[in-house]
């Protein structure tokens, strides 16, 4: 299984100007962070969730979990600004790079308050946030396959007919 520092830095690695995943600081619900920052964790949150919504399975075996702006992987929040200076991309099977392709083809043009508002939607992190504890705030995705599934049919669909 594959980790989510590993898909932060395929992400990254197509934004290769930066102008998706920026290092410009930003202040939401009383947070400072920078704004590429909370992006590329949003484009893991959708993707794990579309992932397990397509076929029951987890994307990455990381957590996710639920802060006030939306979902987070820990590892890759904690470690952007080094993330960002990483040349290395790694390599997938061809069926998760097509699928992670057109997860950022269909996010790149979406405004930060869109992805966060997508995050909010997820109802496992609606539960979580209220929580201040990192053991309660970690989200058992999983647990909401057949609601993912509806969920996120139409994206899906979507998906699959996009061109790359």
């Amino acid at each position: 299984m594959l980790r989510a520092i590993d898909v932060a830095k395929y992400f990254l690695a197509k934004d290769s100007d930066q102008k998706v995943f920026t290092k410009k600081l930003i202040e939401k619900n009383g947070r400072k962070f920078y704004e590429g920052n909370a992006r590329l964790n949003k484009y893991l949150h959708m993707a794990q969730n579309f992932y397990i919504a397509k076929t029951g399975n987890k994307l990455f075996k990381d957590d996710l979990y639920a802060y006030d702006n939306g979902a987070v992987a820990l590892n890759v929040q904690e470690n952007y600004a080094v993330l960002l200076s990483r040349k290395d991309i790694p390599t997938f099977e061809p069926d998760v790079r097509d699928f992670l392709d057109r997860i950022y083809k269909l996010l790149e043009n979406a405004t930060l308050d869109e992805l966060i508002e997508l995050s909010h939607e997820d109802s496992e992190w609606d539960v979580k946030h209220k929580y201040y504890s990192k053991e309660r705030q970690q989200m058992d995705s999983l647990a909401h396959i057949e609601e993912y599934k509806e969920q996120y049919h139409d994206v899906l669909q979507i998906m699959e007919r996009m061109e790359l």
